[in-house]
C-alpha cells in the first residue's frame, strides 16, 4: 500500500489547499461543521491513491486535541487586527507548526489502522459531520 509519509502529506496539503476554492471550502466546513482540515486533506490524499480509512479511527486523537486548536485559532483571529504584521505572521507560523504536528499524529493513526481500497473515507467523514449535500462538498474539495 502507498501510505504517505509526513513530507508527502505536508506537500500534498500545501498544494491542494492552494487550489482555487479548496481553502474556502475547508474553512467553511471547519467553521460550520467542525471539520478537521488536516483530516479532510488526508482523506482526499488517500482517495487520490485509491485508498480509504473509516474516519472514526481518527476521532479520538482529534477530540483530544480539539480544544488546543480551537483556542489557538480563536486567539489568532482575535489578535489579527491588533498585532503588527510580523507578530501576526509569527502566530500564523506557530499555527502551521501545530498543523504539521497534527498531521504526524494522523499518520500514526493511519499506520496503526492500514487503509483499504474500498474508497469513501471523505464522504463518510462529511456524512458523519452531518454536512448537507456531502457529495457536492466532496467535489468542491477535490477540485
Amino acid at each position: 500500500m502507498n501510505i504517505p509519509n509526513a513530507e508527502q502529506f505536508w506537500q500534498f496539503s500545501e498544494q491542494h489547499y492552494a487550489r482555487p476554492g479548496v481553502a474556502e471550502a475547508c474553512l467553511q466546513l471547519q467553521d460550520d461543521y467542525h471539520a478537521n482540515v488536516n483530516l479532510l486533506l488526508l482523506l482526499l490524499m488517500l482517495e487520490e491513491r485509491g485508498l480509504s480509512l473509516e474516519p472514526t479511527h481518527f476521532l479520538p486523537i482529534l477530540r483530544q486535541r480539539a480544544g488546543l486548536f480551537k483556542q489557538w485559532r480563536q486567539l489568532r483571529r482575535q489578535l489579527k487586527d491588533k498585532l503588527s504584521t510580523d507578530d501576526y505572521l509569527a502566530l500564523l507560523r506557530h499555527e502551521l507548526e501545530l498543523e504539521s504536528w497534527q498531521q504526524q499524529e494522523l499518520l500514526q493513526v493511519l499506520n496503526q489502522s492500514p487503509p483499504n481500497t474500498d474508497g469513501g473515507g471523505l464522504i463518510a467523514y462529511l456524512t458523519f459531520l452531518q454536512v448537507p449535500d456531502a457529495p457536492l462538498w466532496q467535489l468542491r474539495l477535490a477540485t
